[in-house]
């Protein structure tokens, strides 16, 4: 156990490295094409991508089996519910956070993103689960980080770095979703389900608020490609396969260095700078999500 524990707390910490790098991908992507399109073409290459790798998995498990085809099928019966509730929470995070990326920096959207760290925490109420001295906290100091970080003179926040905050609501069900369902499903079956699910939401968002043509998608191949594959394919399924060993406290510890890459990654290939205000709201925020995690951590979490 000890060892598998090991690989997965790696595999979360090179999904949080790809991560890091998507948002970059995310703003180029948008160049030629709106949210829900990208959205959609994201989501659509994953499954086309796993899709295939998850068969060709199953179907050399049938054969070394007597009855293995049958208990395949039953198996992706039994995750497409599973799979669709992860679906669902992770198009709304991820609609919410690609068009809040239309209006504000990748690196300030990686570290208000970085908010589920505190919030699932706040879920475990739902378990009566009362929050720690540590945990409320780090709630008071993440506030005092957005502040800093988002809103502006006049006390208003810009409609991007909103969008940003309602998605990390969704980021943090998504982790408890994933944690809750990988121990009992095939990640790989379980990914391929989700991403089928969001691809097909994100298709009636498009066509319903946007009017996308081919060549604008083919214009934009390349990143969509590259979040479709590495940022979508790879990243989620290491994190369906990570979780089914590391708990969600321990999770969002790991996955919290995703804002640093993201930073970096935006003023490396975007020319992104933040102000002095922004880089100590940055610093607030990201020691309030390390802070929220320390008796959960010492406590096994």
């Amino acid at each position: 156990m000890i060892n598998r524990r090991t690989t997965s707390i790696l595999l979360l910490l090179t999904a949080s490295l790809i991560w890091g790098t998507s948002f970059v991908a995310q703003i180029l992507g948008m160049e030629h094409i709106g949210p829900m399109t990208f959205c959609f073409s994201r989501y659509i290459v994953s499954f086309l991508f796993l899709m295939p790798f998850s068969l060709i998995i199953d179907g050399r498990r049938s054969h070394l089996r007597c009855g293995g085809a049958e208990r395949i099928l039953s198996q992706w019966k039994n995750c497409i519910s599973s799979g669709v509730i992860c679906g669902a929470a992770l198009f709304t995070a991820s609609s919410l956070q690609q068009v809040g990326l239309l209006y504000t920096s990748a690196g300030k959207a990686a570290f208000i993103t970085a908010m589920y760290i505190v919030i699932v925490p706040l879920y475990g109420l739902f378990m009566k689960k009362i929050p720690s001295r540590l945990t409320i906290c780090a709630i008071l100091l993440s506030t005092a980080g957005l502040y800093l970080l988002s809103v502006k003179s006049g006390f208003t926040m810009e409609a991007g770095d909103a969008l940003i905050f309602a998605s990390a609501f969704f980021w943090a069900a998504h982790i408890m979703a994933c944690y809750r369902f990988s121990k009992s499903h095939d990640p790989l079956k379980l990914s391929a389900v989700q991403f089928a699910t969001v691809a097909l939401l994100s298709a009636a968002a498009m066509f319903l608020f946007e009017s996308p043509r081919w060549g604008d998608i083919y214009s934009s191949l390349l990143p969509i490609l590259y979040a479709g594959f590495f940022c979508t394919c790879v990243a989620y399924t290491l994190q369906m396969m990570a979780q089914r060993y590391v708990s969600p406290v321990a999770t969002c510890i790991i996955l919290s260095a995703e804002a640093l890459f993201a930073a970096f990654f935006g003023c490396l290939i975007l020319g992104e700078t933040l102000t002095a205000r922004e880089l100590i709201g940055c610093a607030v925020l990201f020691s309030a999500t390390l802070l929220a995690q320390v008796e959960e951590v010492r406590n096994g979490g």
